[in-house]
């Protein structure tokens, strides 16, 4: 057991500074390119790099979500049901055409999520490791790609030692920040498209203060997110056009 901090949050509090994070990711990535907007790069990388946190903590909370739900079912059918439904605002406002090759990450959640399910029923440990493989690659083409899918699992073998789960999260994030550092020098990518990559070290700090606790229970506090990611894709979309 971890010591108990002096600065707590519950799973509410959190996830309203993953969605702060998420937007401000998105203003940045739909709206700010440096490409449109050589001028606004240091703005650019700031909020692309505070934008980082948000994908790990919905990962975390996914298998939070996963070990508390009442119906593993509903939670399931939630998640499809708003990943498709979040495609088309997804791909408008990544490509600025319904046909985009990428999908949202509502739908890395729920394979992660099927993953979870799956494996969770398997005992031998090389089925398990075939079945969270198999899920990373069909993950490869959603956003967060094959570390979605990753982190939830790491999140989830470790989800009764929260220190575990920290470490294995360190570790992680200095495997990508080295491959990232080598990528740059390569020159393969330009450090305005790759440092902000380094903000996945923020949620370190999220996970660490996290209480345990759901927070208050409430019809906004439930959908709020999931209404969220596809509203917000399709503001971004009318803004960048």
């Amino acid at each position: 057991m971890m010591k108990k901090n002096k600065i707590e949050l519950n799973r509410t509090q959190i996830k309203y500074i993953a969605i702060a994070a998420m937007l401000l990711d998105h203003l940045a990535a739909f709206l700010l390119p440096p490409e449109k907007h050589p001028t606004l790069t240091v703005l650019y990388v700031f909020m692309r790099t505070v934008g980082r946190m948000a994908g790990p903590v919905m990962f975390y909370f996914l298998v939070e979500g996963y070990k508390h739900t009442s119906s593993k079912l509903k939670y399931g059918i939630r998640l499809l049901c708003f990943g498709i439904l979040s495609q088309i605002p997804y791909s408008l406002a990544r490509y600025g055409t319904i046909s985009g090759h990428n999908l949202n990450v509502m739908i890395t959640l729920f394979m992660s999520f099927m993953m979870l399910v799956i494996a969770d029923k398997v005992q031998e440990k090389v089925i398990k490791g075939i079945v969270v493989f198999t899920f990373m690659i069909l993950t490869a083409f959603s956003d967060w790609g094959v570390l979605g899918p990753f982190m939830v699992w790491l999140f989830f073998v470790y989800k009764k030692d929260k220190k575990k789960q920290l470490m294995s999260y360190v570790s992680l994030c200095l495997a990508q920040i080295v491959v990232l550092a080598l990528v740059m020098m390569s020159g393969t990518v330009t450090w305005n498209d790759g440092i902000w990559q380094i903000g996945i070290i923020f949620p370190i700090i999220l996970i660490y203060i996290y209480n345990g606790e759901s927070g208050k229970k409430n019809i906004i506090n439930k959908w709020l997110f999931y209404l969220f990611y596809p509203l917000h894709l399709i503001v971004a979309y009318i803004l960048n056009g």
